[in-house]
């Protein structure tokens, strides 16, 4: 099976008003009174933190979510996203959206207020211009994501001649080639980021550690077999033995030193096996 009909590319636009703007007549009174020139600028807050704050959590939760499901693609935004992941992928997604819906909704509501409050807290640095209408609101928000296919060879027909066209199709192979080896060692650099951490701390006794240094091990065997789009079976095996060996109660391991040695021991197999 090709990596065209084992993954797709997405692309995740979010646009979100960031409720700032440079007050350039405060920078050139602040410059002046310091004898200074292009020392940088103000940036006044329009509305108060607390209005934007929901929206900047959960963007920033929906690109955490996006990265952890998808792999590196190209520099233009589009990330691999492979279709094991595609479901859970736009479930979540779409709540996403339902919930970004809701809190634009409800900024919108209180923005009318909020641009009252600014002509206190702002004082004389308090500008009309400054704030959108706020029937434009809603278009100072979104969320979208787009679907496009991995690129293959014998997809282009372009009319530029037959040594041309071969020497762009081997150049699409290649790329493509490269670019799913690339995916596969992210893949294994995932596993040995988490499971060091594991081994790091539990391999010394009287380590303090987090539930997540755990968790992250479970969350990552969730999403394991889904990123592997090769089907790579070490990385099939490499699933099963942290679930079996890795992932126990972390209260347990704090309790228990012989459980405790007996994970950082496997943890260190397990990177051994690492490619």
């Amino acid at each position: 099976m090709s990596i065209q009909e084992r993954a797709m590319l997405v692309q995740l636009n979010i646009k979100q008003w960031t409720g700032k703007k440079q007050d350039k007549k405060v920078t050139a009174e602040v410059e002046t009174a310091h004898g200074a020139h292009n020392a940088g600028r103000f940036n006044k807050d329009l509305v108060s933190k607390a209005l934007l704050t929901p929206h900047t959590k959960l963007v920033s939760d929906i690109r955490a979510k996006h990265y952890v499901l998808t792999h590196a693609w190209n520099d233009n935004g589009q990330r691999l996203l492979p279709s094991k992941l595609f479901m859970d992928y736009t479930a979540f997604m779409r709540g996403a959206k339902t919930q970004f819906a809701k809190l634009t909704s409800e900024l919108v509501a209180s923005y009318p207020a909020e641009v009252q409050a600014a002509r206190q807290r702002l004082g004389t640095m308090y500008e009309p211009d400054d704030y959108p209408d706020v029937s434009e609101m809603y278009a100072r928000f979104d969320l979208a994501v787009e679907f496009a296919p991995v690129p293959a060879a014998n997809d282009f027909r372009v009319d530029v001649g037959n040594e041309a066209a071969e020497e762009i199709r081997a150049s699409i192979t290649n790329t493509v080639h490269a670019k799913q080896e690339a995916a596969v060692k992210a893949t294994f650099a995932r596993v040995h980021e988490v499971v060091s951490k594991i081994y790091e701390r539990l391999s010394i006794p009287d380590a303090i550690f987090k539930d997540t240094l755990i968790t992250n091990a479970d969350d990552l065997c969730t999403v394991l077999n889904g990123l592997n789009i090769t089907d790579d079976p070490l990385l099939t095996q490499l699933e099963r033995d942290i679930r079996d060996q890795l992932i126990q109660g972390p209260e347990s391991i704090r309790r228990n030193s012989v459980l405790r040695a007996r994970v950082a021991r496997h943890a260190q197999e397990i990177l051994g096996r690492l490619p």
